[in-house]
């Protein structure tokens, strides 16, 4: 069975998000959450799903959830979640530490 699993970073992000989203919308918040968590129990069932990202950083993949990307990493039994951020955030600045 494949399976994913969250760096410290993706937890730190996505608790970010939810908070602020909750703020004035708990609901959505909750959506989202599940949302993301769905679309990486189907990604880590196929790990090359995902769109390639290796011009930031190799082997990194990434999909889409509303207005975030999930960045993850492919593995042999599933997935690891990478870092979590907006789409409209500059990524080359997100990664330039790797």
């Amino acid at each position: 069975m494949n399976n994913y699993s969250l760096s410290e970073a993706a937890i730190k992000d996505l608790d970010e998000i939810c908070e602020y989203i909750a703020r004035s919308n708990p609901k959505a918040a909750s959506k989202l959450f599940d949302n993301i968590r769905t679309k990486c129990k189907l990604v880590a069932s196929f790990p090359m799903l995902g769109k390639s990202y290796t011009k930031l950083v190799p082997n990194l993949r990434g999909f889409f959830v509303d207005d975030y990307i999930i960045f993850y990493y492919p593995r042999e039994d599933g997935i690891s979640i990478a870092p979590v951020a907006s789409g409209y955030r500059d990524l080359e600045s997100l990664f330039a530490d790797e």
